[in-house]
C-alpha cells in the first residue's frame, strides 16, 4: 500500500505548541510517522501568514531535535486564508488522511468535507458541540467506508487502561461512583483560546474527555444530568464564558444498574501553577475504590521558576535506542495509532471500523455531544435535571 499523503488543519498550541515552549503533540507525531514509514508528504494547512511562519520556525527546529526531514508544504504560502484547508485537500493525492485542530465549532464542516472526499480523518476533541452534528458525521464516515475517529488520548493512558482492567475483571464490584476535577489555567481562555472561546465552554472542552473516558471504561451511557456554572472572573475580563461548571451525570451500566459521575471543570487556575491541567479521577465500587492524581505522575522540575509537575507519559520528546528524539507517550501513540490504520488497506480499515478497540470512533463521540448538550440546556435551566439525547436517555 502506498503511504498516506498526511493533512493537518490548524497550526495551533495541540499541533505545534504556540504559545508555549514546546512543539505540541500532533506535529512531533506527525514527524514520527514519517519516520516510521506511516505516512509520506505531510501538508499543513492554517489561517494566517503569522501563524505559518511560526509553524515553519518550530518545524525548522523539531526536524533538527528529532533527526527526520519530512516533506512539509505550509498553506496559505502567502497572505491569510481561513479556507486554505480546502486547498490542502483538493492538491492532496489518495490515499490520504487528515487530522482536524480547530476551534469546536468548525469541525463538522472540515471532517464532513475531507469525509466526502474519501479521506481517512481524525478530529481533536470534542467531535462537535451537537448530537445531530456528531450522528451526521458518524453516519457519513460509514457510508463512504472511511475511517472517522476522535483523538481522544486518555483511552491510551495506561493509568486509565489499568482501571478499565479492574473494572471489567470485577475487582472493583459493581461501580457507585466516579468523581473528576479537572482545571486548567486561565491562560487557556484569556490568551490561547481568546479568539473562539465564546463558541465553548470549559465543560465541553475539559470535561469531554472524561465523559468519554467513563463511556469507554464502563460501557455505560449516559441518562440525565444537571449542571451549575459560576460566571464573573473571565467576563470581567472580556471573556463571555463560565469560569467553572460542575455536572453531575447518572449512568446506566450494560448490567442495567446506574451510577453517577460528578465532574468539576475550571478555567481559573493561577498562571504560575505546577502544571497546564490539574486532574483527578477517583472511582468508587463496592469493591474497592481507585484513586488516580493525573497531574501529579511523581516527577517534579524545580528551578528559579517554581515547582512544575512534569508528565513524562503524556506528550513528550524522548531519546530512543538509537539516541535520537522521538515523540513519546499516550498522546502521540493515539495520533500515531490513526495514521497507521489510514494506510493499513481496505479490508483492515473495514475492520477497524466495525470494531475500533481502544480507538474513540466517531460513533462513540454521540453520546459525548449528547452530554454537552444536556450541561448547556441544565445551567440555561437553573441546574434542572436533562435527559440525555440519544441511546441513553430516549
Amino acid at each position: 500500500m502506498p503511504r498516506p499523503e498526511l493533512i493537518i488543519v490548524g497550526t495551533g498550541m495541540y499541533v505545534c505548541g504556540r504559545g508555549t515552549d514546546g512543539f505540541g503533540t500532533i506535529l512531533p507525531a506527525a514527524f514520527e510517522a514519517f519516520r516510521a514509514g506511516l505516512c509520506g508528504r505531510v501538508t499543513v494547512a492554517g489561517n494566517s501568514a503569522a501563524g505559518v511562519a511560526e509553524l515553519k520556525e518550530r518545524a525548522a527546529e523539531l526536524a533538527r531535535l528529532m533527526g527526520v526531514s519530512p516533506e512539509i508544504r505550509f498553506l496559505p504560502e502567502s497572505g491569510d486564508d481561513p479556507e486554505s484547508w480546502q486547498k490542502a485537500l483538493a492538491e492532496t493525492s489518495r490515499p490520504a488522511a487528515a487530522i482536524v485542530s480547530v476551534p469546536d465549532h468548525l469541525h463538522h464542516r472540515v471532517a464532513m468535507a475531507m469525509i466526502g472526499a474519501g479521506v481517512h480523518v481524525l478530529v481533536v476533541k470534542p467531535l462537535t458541540p451537537t448530537a445531530a452534528e456528531a450522528a451526521e458525521l458518524a453516519a457519513a464516515a460509514r457510508a463512504r467506508g472511511v475511517l472517522g475517529m476522535v483523538e481522544y488520548h486518555k483511552r491510551f493512558d495506561e493509568a486509565n487502561l489499568k482501571l478499565r482492567e479492574l473494572i471489567r475483571s470485577g475487582a472493583l464490584g459493581e461501580i457507585k461512583n466516579f468523581r473528576i476535577q479537572f482545571s486548567q489555567r486561565l491562560t487557556i481562555p484569556l490568551a490561547a483560546f481568546r479568539n473562539w472561546v465564546a463558541h465553548t465552554d470549559v465543560f465541553q472542552y475539559l470535561g469531554v474527555h472524561y465523559v468519554d473516558l467513563i463511556g469507554f471504561l464502563t460501557g455505560a451511557v449516559p441518562e440525565r444530568v444537571c449542571a451549575v456554572e459560576t460566571r464573573g472572573f473571565l467576563a470581567a475580563r472580556g471573556v463571555d464564558t463560565g469560569d467553572t461548571i460542575q455536572a453531575l451525570i447518572r449512568w446506566r451500566g450494560p448490567d442495567g444498574k446506574d451510577f453517577v459521575s460528578d465532574h468539576l471543570s475550571g478555567w481559573i487556575d493561577p498562571a504560575r501553577s505546577s502544571a497546564m491541567s490539574d486532574q483527578r479521577l477517583e472511582v468508587v465500587g463496592t469493591g474497592g475504590r481507585y484513586l488516580s492524581d493525573q497531574k501529579d505522575r511523581g516527577v517534579t522540575f524545580s528551578s528559579e521558576a517554581g515547582d512544575e509537575k512534569i508528565n513524562p507519559y503524556f506528550s513528550q520528546l524522548l531519546p530512543g535506542p538509537d539516541g535520537r528524539l522521538r515523540a513519546s507517550g499516550y498522546g502521540p501513540r493515539s495520533i500515531l495509532t490513526f495514521i497507521g490504520d489510514a494506510g493499513s488497506g481496505g479490508e483492515e480499515i473495514a475492520r477497524i471500523i466495525e470494531r475500533p478497540g481502544l480507538r474513540a470512533d466517531f460513533a462513540s463521540s454521540v453520546m459525548v455531544a449528547g452530554v454537552c448538550e444536556a450541561v448547556r440546556e441544565s445551567i440555561a435551566a437553573g441546574g434542572r435535571w436533562v435527559t440525555v439525547a440519544g441511546e441513553g436517555g430516549k
